[in-house]
């Protein structure tokens, strides 16, 4: 029973899913529709990206995101790659785009960076803006405004949705008081737990709201690498982003599934135990 009730609301959720593709389709034949569902936000948008999503999954969110919030700062970090010609045919495409929309404001790299020196040039870029930071690989039903108004988590100071930092919204006064993300992991993954345990140092955790109105978007070219800006094959990496955090983190961290004396908990199934080494510093 409880499989098959699962199973259900699964179809459920996917049957909504295609009904509010409809509506965007009918939105983007008559703009003019659906006015009443657009939201001030007291907030900024961070959005990452880089070059391989640029057509499939960043044009199509930045759309969504100018129509739902009209006049929000949309602050875009997009990370630099190993492929030269590429990334530079790339940003000319991106920066035409970026430059037909006024609240867009592009911070680009020619190099490949880490995940949290893209975060951490958003949030500094902000000023003094909380900032929702969003991955570029959402989905957006047309209610996400009404979400984020009257869920209450544009009130935090920091707060993940669904429990992923795939969109999470941080303070400046958290920036602040925990620092910014750790810029030595220098390719993508192991960003959020780290600081997650930075928090918990300070007492600190994540409020978390539930939300079926954002989603990840399904990666349907299978059998094609999945290659990060440093042309890596994240399938071949550890945890399936990067060796390199995470050997790093194993540097940095005791890391256990079991409590151990000094250890912090993080709210996670495993590995949720860390403790600083006493070589490191946060």
């Amino acid at each position: 029973m409880i499989i098959k009730n699962r199973v259900l609301r699964r179809m459920i959720n996917r049957v909504r899913w295609i009904l509010d593709s409809f509506i965007w389709g009918f939105i983007r034949v008559f703009p003019a529709f659906a006015k009443k569902k657009k939201a001030r936000l007291p907030v900024a948008i961070g959005i990452t990206t880089f070059l391989n999503r640029f057509d499939i999954f960043f044009k199509p969110l930045v759309r969504k995101l100018v129509f739902l919030f009209p006049g929000c700062r949309v602050i875009v970090a997009a990370n630099g790659s190993v492929l030269r010609e590429e990334q530079q045919r790339y940003l000319h495409e991106l920066r035409e785009f970026c430059d037909g929309y006024a609240e867009i404001e592009l911070i680009a790299y020619e190099n490949p960076v880490g995940l949290s020196r893209l975060w951490n040039s958003i949030m500094k870029q902000a000023g003094e803006d909380r900032v929702l930071m969003l991955n570029d690989d959402l989905k957006l039903k047309t209610g996400f405004g009404k979400f984020l108004v009257n869920s209450g988590i544009l009130k935090e100071e920091i707060a993940t949705i669904n429990s992923s930092w795939s969109h999470f919204l941080l303070s400046q006064q958290i920036f602040s008081l925990a620092g910014p993300f750790d810029e030595e992991l220098r390719e993508v993954g192991g960003e959020d737990d780290d600081y997650l345990a930075r928090l918990a140092l300070k007492g600190l955790r994540p409020a978390d709201y539930r939300c079926d109105t954002v989603g990840r978007k399904k990666k349907k070219r299978r059998g094609v690498p999945q290659l990060n800006s440093y042309g890596k094959d994240m399938t071949n990496e550890a945890g399936g982003y990067s060796s390199y955090n995470t050997d790093y983190l194993r540097r940095k961290w005791e890391i256990s599934d079991d409590f151990f004396e000094g250890a912090v908990e993080i709210p996670r199934q495993r590995n949720k135990y860390w403790k600083l080494k006493s070589n490191t510093s946060n």
